[in-house]
């Protein structure tokens, strides 16, 4: 296909051009700054359509106008240079080589060529570019490929799929991405009257990203809504090789089924890329170069597989995760349906499975190992970009019958669902190893016991966390696991507490603890004082759960774990507000924030959002409880945590309070708005109220005085100083309350008060931070005392700092943590922070 001239006279295109108008005025800004362009990405990813669409907009900036040549029905290399000529109208000349003759044509023109298709003659159009360039001043090149030409100059432009809907998106709201709108727009097309509705969003959403986005994938699939619907379409897709026969009647034969677009690819790939390629499928998600050479390369023989790696990068096969240290590759979904297909046909897929699946075990088990420690921020982090991967393993040891291993990995990473509130999917996999084979390691069967046993009890449900951890103490006792009987009865005692049993929640936390002395483990030990402080707050004894409760912060920060020092700061907090010292509960609640925020706890930070509420009732603000409540609510539920009993009483009686101060009308109102607030937001909310934010700094002066005016003010301040009662200079007015300004209005995921007519439209609400007021003169004659760095002088109330939401010094480290109680009684500075 040839075309030149006008827009008119760029390949017609048949359906509409949905979405990429951010990508086009990126190609077209690109174009501007050098002169060859080209666009790369995978098979299907839209290429063609993006350049023909850039190509129009720009026909009349170039004075000859825009030339597309296609070079996909080429085969033959030499072929290259006779097919550009005769799309640019250029004869051959005898004695004459036609590179000389297109050059000597084209070199006093304004043009914009677009060569698409170049993947498969590569080095051919890149001996035709660098000469045309190099003798054409004003010639503009851009080129379709899914491998780079590698010549200078050359700028790229990576074509990805279309933005799809996250997992939470519901409703109308999908209608904003690309992906949806394109499958919406194509499905009509076959089928009169389709739309996304309330009722199909959630399955067209999750058909866009069953596809990665990509344009070609989801119109073949939205070619199928005239016999399917979008559930049923949804269902379908889980067979990935049924979607790779789905046909179109293309021009072209390698781009009418997904798997002769893949097929193209993989066939101009060198055996040893195949083989990589292939070997890479057994990856479910976004993997380091590490596993690669563990997994992938262990028994290839491949010497280099970081250079194969790199050159599947540039051939558009494997993709580069963006924003990710170490650097992370993925095949897309349909890449990677293709070369599973492949190591089925080879019979390599049991083998490499296997590999794997030893590769990810050992991965949880190192984390489990360093989950207990300073380091457990580093490793959640590890095992969420691993988690894809983590999964499939754990399938792979159920499914091929080795249940020691499945029943031993499952185990080692219930701690990182805990952190991470992923209860409902941790209980799953754990039931399922544990009921797969009940002659199982003791040893791994007593972790996952206690693993079950723990997120049964976070969400409410203590019969099925007696079961389990019953049976891990009964193991435990048999083989002398003093650690696997610490935490069976630790839990067990927990799931006391909840049924409403303190009594009985002490005799057995109590056994723990004289169990936990016997291992010198202090985060063992810790987490039996912590358990007990909960009790003796359930039992309003807040003397002696503070005492607990230091003792168990004590040992905890001795182990270094974020996770367990939030909560011990957090039923400190506790303890510390039902003595009556709110300026403490204040302050380790802010920690807590801050612990659970870095960890992305939802579960810690909707416990967080819960006691800062009912901190806001106690100094009377009401709307700001009503929202909070709202928050901890949707946290709450996004983890599926149950409510802690303790707070239960508290929390109805805070609840009950603001209600009744604000009226059920604005209580209901400001907690709805709360609930639709994201995480962040809610975060930065109780910052505010906690008095830990930073707030917004005052604005740099721009209308300061000249020097000698300086020096004659100066002169003045000082005379008033000596001798007048204000310290004020005679003409310096007054701050003016137009000076104010809201912190609010500079944080991110927060907007500034809105004029609107709602009364609560205007959350979050912000507090006003007053710049500009004079200082009051110092009348006594004793010497200045410095303010401490981190406290105001409000009490309960901690200074903002440099440090980000939470008012941490940039060098905070758990080595400045002094656990030395802090109280009404002793004066708190930086050694105690």
């Amino acid at each position: 296909m040839v075309s030149a001239g006008g827009p008119k006279e760029l390949p017609a295109p048949l359906t509409t051009f949905v979405g990429r108008h951010r990508e086009a005025a990126g190609v077209r800004a690109r174009l501007e700054r050098n002169r060859l362009v080209t666009l790369t990405g995978a098979g299907g990813a839209g290429k063609s359509r993006l350049a023909i669409e850039v190509a129009a907009s720009l026909t009349s900036h170039y004075r000859d106008g825009a030339r597309f040549v296609e070079l996909a029905g080429l085969s033959e290399p030499l072929l290259v240079t006779h097919a550009v000529a005769a799309g640019l109208d250029v004869q051959e000349q005898a004695g004459r080589t036609l590179p000389d003759v297109l050059a000597e044509r084209l070199r006093d023109k304004v043009m914009l060529l677009v060569l698409d298709c170049c993947e498969h003659l590569v080095e051919a159009v890149a001996q035709l570019v660098l000469p045309l360039l190099s003798a054409c001043r004003n010639l503009r090149v851009m080129a379709t490929s899914r491998e780079r030409l590698g010549i200078p100059g050359e700028a790229l432009w990576p074509v990805t799929g279309l933005a799809t809907p996250p997992a939470q998106a519901a409703g109308a709201a999908v209608l904003e991405y690309d992906a949806v709108r394109l499958f919406a727009d194509r499905a009509a097309a076959v089928e009169p009257g389709f739309a996304v509705t309330e009722a199909n969003a959630a399955a067209v959403a999750e058909i866009c990203r069953k596809l990665d986005g990509l344009p070609l994938a989801i119109e073949l699939a939205a070619a199928r809504t005239n016999a399917l619907d979008a559930e049923q379409l949804s269902r379908w897709l889980d067979d990935r090789f049924r979607l790779l026969a789905w046909e179109t009647r293309a021009p072209l034969r390698r781009h009418r089924t997904l798997d002769s677009v893949v097929e193209w690819s993989y066939d101009l790939l060198s055996e040893p890329e195949r083989k990589l390629f292939e070997r890479l499928s057994v990856f479910a998600g976004a993997v380091t170069l590490d596993a690669v050479e563990a997994v992938a390369t262990a028994d290839s023989g491949t010497a280099c597989p970081g250079d194969l790696l790199l050159r599947l990068v540039d051939k558009s096969l494997v993709t580069v995760v963006p924003r990710h240290s170490p650097t992370r590759y993925r095949l897309l979904k349909t890449l990677r349906a293709y070369g599973l297909a492949r190591l089925r046909q080879r019979g390599e897929l049991g083998p490499l499975s296997a590999q794997h699946a030893a590769y990810f075990h050992d991965l949880a088990e190192q984390a489990w190992e360093r989950f207990r420690s300073p380091h457990q921020a580093v490793w959640l982090d590890r095992l969420k970009a691993e988690h894809d991967d983590l999964r499939a393993a754990l399938e792979w040891l159920l499914t091929s019958n080795d249940i020691d291993g499945a029943v031993r990995m499952a185990g080692a990473l219930a701690s990182f669902w805990d952190v991470q509130g992923r209860y409902a999917e941790g209980r799953v996999w754990l039931e399922r190893a544990l009921a797969a084979d009940r002659n199982a390691a003791a040893k791994g069967r007593v972790r996952a016991l206690n693993g079950l046993g723990l997120l049964a009890v976070i969400q409410g449900d203590p019969e099925r966390a007696w079961l389990s951890c019953s049976e891990a103490e009964r193991l435990s006792r048999r083989d002398g696991d003093l650690p696997g009987l610490v935490c069976s009865l630790q839990y067990v005692g927990f799931g006391a507490l909840l049924l409403g049993n303190p009594d009985a929640a002490v005799e057995t936390l109590s056994e723990s603890l004289t169990a936990a002395l016997k291992t010198d483990e202090p985060w063992l030990v810790g987490w039996s004082y912590l358990f007990l402080a909960m009790v003796e707050v359930t039992r309003s004894d807040f003397a002696q759960a503070e005492h607990h409760g230091r003792t168990a912060f004590r040992l905890l920060c001795e182990a270094g774990e974020p996770k367990s020092i939030a909560w011990a700061e957090l039923t400190l907090a506790t303890a510390s507000w039902g003595l009556g010292d709110v300026r403490d509960a204040r302050a380790r609640t802010g920690e807590a924030l801050r612990l659970f925020h870095r960890l992305d706890a939802p579960w810690g930070l909707a416990e967080v959002f819960q006691i800062t509420a009912m901190l806001a009732v106690s100094d009377q603000h009401y709307e700001q409880a009503a929202v909070l409540f709202g928050a901890s609510d949707t946290a709450r539920k996004k983890s599926g945590a149950a409510l802690l009993s303790f707070l239960k009483g508290w929390r109805a009686a805070g609840i009950a309070k603001a209600r009744r101060k604000l009226g059920d009308r604005r209580f209901e109102e400001a907690r709805d708005h709360g609930r639709q607030w994201p995480l962040a937001t809610a975060v930065l909310v109780t910052a505010a109220e906690l008095g830990t934010a930073r707030r917004s700094r005052p604005p740099r002066r721009t209308d300061r005085a000249a020097p000698a005016t300086r020096r004659r003010q100066r002169r003045t301040r000082r005379r008033c100083a000596g001798g007048g009662t204000t310290g004020r200079s005679p003409t310096t007015a007054a701050p003016s309350t137009s000076s104010t300004r809201w912190a609010w209005a500079t944080w991110p995921g927060c907007s500034p008060r809105p004029t609107g007519s709602s009364r609560h439209a205007n959350w979050p609400r912000p507090t006003a931070v007053r710049h500009g007021a004079a200082r009051p003169r110092r009348t006594g004659r004793g010497p200045r005392k410095r303010a401490t760095p981190g406290r105001s002088s409000t009490p309960g109330r901690r200074t903002p700092t440099a440090g980000g939401c939470a008012s941490w010094p940039r060098n905070w480290t758990r080595r400045n943590v002094s656990t030395t109680p802090v109280g009404p009684n002793r004066p708190v500075s930086n050694s105690t922070l």
